[in-house]
């Protein structure tokens, strides 16, 4: 079989956090020289022809003709389609508590077109991910594992936005607060009977907190008075279309007329971003879908935050991995 560029990036990730899930488990020697065998065989791939892209979503009868760039997190070529029933299925029965969707609007919405990419996950199906068009986006990422009959599922929004004319009003269109923008997020786990469930407590770590000090020592790159607050640590979403993999960062923004100082290199948690200029930027950790829960982890593997891809799969002019010291 032959592999593109990509998925043969992709198949190292895999096969890295196929690795992580069994040095936590106690994996066997033989199943360390499966993996380095495995990562001998995927290396050899990277210098022979690429192979199509887009294959998985042309065999659900997607339109991969545009090529066009769609919403965070999906920031390069995807298709437009209906989703893959299990997939549609879970939109159509997220639990009622869901802000911003009523049964009505869960049900057109599953039967709808949306942007979406197939990722290649650690389970039997590809991962989903999908850009929904409601009040406002939201996106929800499937995450597939070792138990075929189970599905995580992480939905991040709708965020508020005003009723459309012609709404029954039967729906509660309640607001995730200002706090919630880039940080609060719902995992649903579904199992064989189907029913989504809500195990964000259960399947994730807490959301990142500033200590006393580290909200008076970010708080001038924010705004011009006062300290940081738990909300401006944020999910960075760049690579879900590629790996699953988040990453909770903190970076410098102008608020009104303020115009923030650059954080030091030399800052306690900053490495350089270079997808939002040269300048430097606070790591919080990566937030990892290991095959069975949501891991936070202080570094990773390169291949598993690659840079982000075009097509042909290429690095953005000036990218360097080895100035993130939170890559391995």
């Amino acid at each position: 079989m032959v592999l593109s560029t990509s998925a043969a990036v992709t198949s190292l990730v895999l096969i890295s956090l196929l690795a992580a899930c069994a040095s936590h488990s106690g994996g066997t020697q033989s199943g360390t020289r499966l993996s380095q065998t495995s990562v001998a065989a995927v290396s050899r791939t990277t210098n022979e022809s690429a192979a199509p892209r887009l294959i998985e979503e042309l065999k659900m009868g997607a339109d991969c003709g545009s090529g066009a760039t769609t919403d965070a997190p999906l920031e390069d070529v995807a298709c437009s389609g209906h989703l893959p029933e299990n997939f549609a299925s879970f939109l159509r029965r997220i639990p009622h508590q869901h802000p911003f969707l009523s049964g009505y609007e869960r049900e057109q919405l599953s039967r709808s077109k949306h942007s979406f990419k197939a990722v290649v996950g650690l389970g039997e199906r590809h991962d989903i991910l999908a850009v929904i068009h409601h009040y406002s986006p939201f996106w929800i990422r499937s995450f597939e594992g070792p138990d075929p009959d189970v599905t995580l599922y992480m939905v991040y929004g709708p965020e508020c936005g005003s009723p459309r004319s012609g709404d029954s009003g039967s729906s509660e269109h309640r607001c995730r607060p200002d706090s919630a923008y880039l940080r609060d997020y719902t995992l649903y786990r579904v199992q064989k009977d189907g029913i989504p469930r809500d195990v964000t407590s259960e399947m994730a770590p807490p959301a990142p907190h500033l200590d006393k000090e580290e909200r008076r020592r970010y708080g001038p790159y924010l705004r011009g008075a006062g300290g940081a607050v738990d909300g401006d640590i944020q999910m960075d979403v760049s690579r879900l279309a590629y790996v699953p993999v988040l990453r909770w960062v903190l970076r410098p923004a102008q608020e009104g007329e303020y115009m923030p100082p650059s954080m030091p290199s030399s800052d306690p948690r900053a490495f350089k971003d270079y997808y939002r200029g040269t300048g430097s930027v606070a790591h919080f950790g990566f937030l990892i879908w290991n095959g069975r829960r949501m891991e936070l982890r202080e570094t990773v593997p390169s291949t598993l935050w690659p840079c982000r891809s075009s097509n042909p799969p290429v690095c953005d002019q000036g990218y360097d991995s080895s100035a993130d010291r939170y890559l391995d």
